[in-house]
C-alpha cells in the first residue's frame, strides 16, 4: 500500500488531524528516536554515556585519529554536534584533541585508553539498549525492522543534513 493510499484510506474514516499526523512515518521515527534514546540512556547510565558519544568513541577506536570534520563524516554528524560531544568527551579525559601537523586548522582527536576502556565496557549496555528498543518484535521481525531501517538510511542518505560517509 502507497503511502498516499493510506492517507486517502484514512481521510475517508474520521480521524482527527493529531490522529492523521501521529500515524505519518517521519513522526513514528521521531518517536521511536526519542524511545531508543530514552533506553540507551537508561541502560548507559552507570557508564555517563550518550548514544553520539558511543558511536563518536567507536570511530575513533576503529579508525584511530581523525580530524574532527572526517570523524562528523563517519558517524552522520554535523561539525557542531562533533565538537561539542568531542569536548566532552575531552573533559572526560575519554578523548584527546590537538591541532593537525598537517593543517593548523583542523584538530585531530584521539581516543585515549580510559576511552576504549570505556567503550569496550558499556558493550555490553549498548547491546542490552539494543536489545530492549527490539524487546516488542520476534525474531524475524527484528530482522526485517533492521533490514528496512538500514535501506532508508541508505538509500536516503544523500537527502540527509549530513550524510554518512563510509570508510575505504
Amino acid at each position: 500500500m502507497s503511502f498516499i493510499h493510506f492517507l486517502e484510506q484514512t481521510e475517508n474514516m474520521t480521524e482527527s488531524p493529531l490522529s492523521q499526523a501521529n500515524a505519518l512515518p517521519g513522526n513514528l521515527l521521531r518517536r521511536c528516536h526519542q524511545i531508543s534514546v530514552a533506553i540507551f540512556l537508561r541502560k548507559c547510565e552507570a557508564n555517563n554515556l550518550t548514544q553520539l558519544q558511543y558511536i563518536i568513541l567507536s570511530a575513533l577506536d576503529e579508525m584511530g585519529s581523525l580530524d574532527q570534520i572526517t570523524l562528523g563524516g563517519f558517524t552522520a554528524l554535523d561539525r557542531n554536534t562533533v565538537a561539542i560531544v568531542v569536548k566532552k568527551l575531552e573533559e572526560r579525559g575519554l578523548v584527546d584533541r590537538r591541532r593537525s601537523p598537517e593543517d593548523r586548522r583542523s584538530m585531530l582527536v584521539t581516543i585515549t585508553e580510559a576511552g576504549k576502556a570505556l567503550r569496550v565496557e558499556a558493550e555490553p549496555a549498548v547491546i542490552q539498549a539494543q536489545e530492549d528498543i527490539l524487546a516488542p518484535l520476534n525474531e524475524e521481525e527484528r530482522e526485517q525492522v533492521c533490514g528496512l531501517l538500514q535501506r532508508l538510511a541508505d538509500e536516503n542518505n544523500a537527502l540527509s543534513r549530513v550524510p554518512i560517509r563510509r570508510a575505504g
